[in-house]
């Protein structure tokens, strides 16, 4: 199936429903119909343009409906679409549209500004650039098979209905974004958008002024909600369940959100661009008894741990995760090295270290690029971020590696209190001592108001490692 069918065939079967509202555009909505008819017309401009088979189109735009009849007019003219991260500085953004080689450039007013003009003139239907914030941003080649299977998963264990409604606050260049608006397109239900995460009472506003079913997003979203919103008091009466992938959720955090909402289902997930990007998830029921665990793999999708020979682990031992399945990527755009580096045998080498138990269920580790070496030896900082979060007053921390002349490279603690709290470095030193050998324990604790994070939500080691 092509993408741009998920809404032609809603548009036959069902041309009133609901299939976009603007939560922060005044409540600006689409049908399944008129946004069919709209991608049908922007498909046609796009032709007479000479946009046809395999060219790209870059998408440089916030979350919109203007963003998805773009997104879904270049499948529907054949060509692939670019979503661009336009919280990147210009010559970044013109460093990605001409390594894609972006022939067209969909842009929204307010975006402009940008100024990237100058750019220069597959079965793929979307490349997706990843973050980049700790090495060069490379393009993830994903198919209409890919993208399409992921989506049916994710609808088949989430069991998306066409009356479910999902409150979108991450950008659709990024993958988690992305899969919640095509999930819901494979299902028939609604997605409202709304960008205002750096208000995020107005988020929780949209939730119940539209009556969405679901709330998505990374694990700093959950904590500023439940640390400076009033979000434990409100009732949220139509939400079913919450959704977070992207980053590893700290158990305490898990434990916060579920303990405030009880009656709500949470679904903690794992994956990667490269899997379009869904690998596995966790059964709602199975959060309070499996605390850090990420469940197992989706419909449809293999995974493995396995040792640096290939060998599968026994439970509990540690290795990489290695996936297959359709929805698996066809590669990375120009650069076939490192394709052939991730996929071996049709199956993706994630990088990622992790765990089964006895049920099979996954347990991550951390990055297998990720590890700090100190005296030469391997310290997991997610390891010592999990040791500092038992601290009841710690709402957040990251933990880096910072150059050192003697050990090579010592450990270094940001940590934000939670509202109102204060907090002493001799306590969470104390607390390291007790949990992490003394090569572990960090050297260095800041004490901050926020953590560095990209425009996804994620923490930006880089700017970290250059703070002092």
């Amino acid at each position: 199936m092509f993408l741009h069918n998920l809404i032609f065939s809603h548009a036959r079967a069902r041309p009133s429903a609901v299939a976009i509202i603007e939560a922060d555009r005044g409540g600006n909505r689409v049908t399944y119909a008129e946004l069919a008819g709209r991608v049908k017309d922007m498909a046609r401009e796009l032709s007479d343009r000479g946009f046809g088979k395999g060219d790209r189109l870059g998408i440089l735009s916030k979350n919109s409906i203007g963003f998805v009849e773009a997104f879904f007019a270049a499948s529907c003219a054949g060509g692939i679409a670019v979503p661009l991260n336009y919280t990147l500085p210009a010559l970044e953004i013109i460093g990605i549209t001409r390594h894609a080689g972006i022939s067209i450039l969909y842009t929204e007013k307010g975006i402009e500004e940008k100024n990237v003009s100058g750019i220069g003139k597959t079965g793929i239907a979307a490349i997706i650039y990843t973050s980049g914030t700790t090495a060069k941003p490379m393009g993830v080649m994903l198919s209409h098979k890919n993208l399409v299977s992921n989506a049916g998963s994710i609808a088949a264990y989430t069991h998306l209905k066409p009356a479910d409604s999902m409150l979108c606050t991450l950008p659709f260049y990024y993958i988690y974004g992305l899969s919640l608006l095509l999930s819901h397109f494979f299902a028939g239900g609604t997605i409202v958008l709304d960008n205002r995460f750096m208000y995020p009472a107005r988020v929780l506003d949209s939730i119940e002024r539209f009556k969405t079913t679901g709330f998505a997003g990374v694990s700093s979203h959950y904590s500023i909600l439940l640390d400076r919103t009033d979000f434990k008091k409100r009732r949220l009466a139509s939400l079913m369940y919450f959704m977070q992938a992207g980053d590893k959720m700290p158990p305490a955090l898990a434990r916060e959100l579920r303990n405030a909402f009880p009656r709500k289902k949470i679904y903690l997930m794992y994956g990667q661009t490269e899997a379009s990007p869904r690998l596995s998830y966790l059964d709602p029921c199975l959060v309070k008894t499996k605390p850090g665990s990420v469940g197992k793999a989706v419909p449809g999708v293999r995974i493995k741990v396995v040792d640096e020979s290939g060998r599968e682990c026994a439970a509990g031992e540690e290795g990489e995760i290695i996936a297959h399945g359709n929805n698996i990527m066809s590669g990375y755009w120009k650069n076939r090295r490192q394709t052939k580096k991730v996929l071996r045998n049709g199956w993706l080498h994630t990088g990622d270290i992790a765990y089964k138990d006895r049920d099979g269920d996954l347990f991550l580790i951390g990055r297998k690029k990720g590890f700090i070496k100190v005296g030469g030896r391997k310290v997991n900082p997610d390891k010592v971020a999990g040791v500092i979060l038992a601290h009841p007053d710690i709402l957040e921390t990251a933990v880096v590696g910072v150059p050192d002349r003697l050990t090579g490279s010592r450990i270094r603690a940001f940590v934000v209190p939670r509202k109102g709290r204060k907090i002493k470095k001799s306590d969470i030193i104390r607390l390291c001592k007790i949990d992490l050998p003394t090569y572990g324990v960090p050297s260095d604790i800041a004490i901050v108001t926020s953590i560095p994070r990209n425009a996804l939500g994620k923490i930006d080691r880089e700017r970290l490692v250059g703070l002092r």
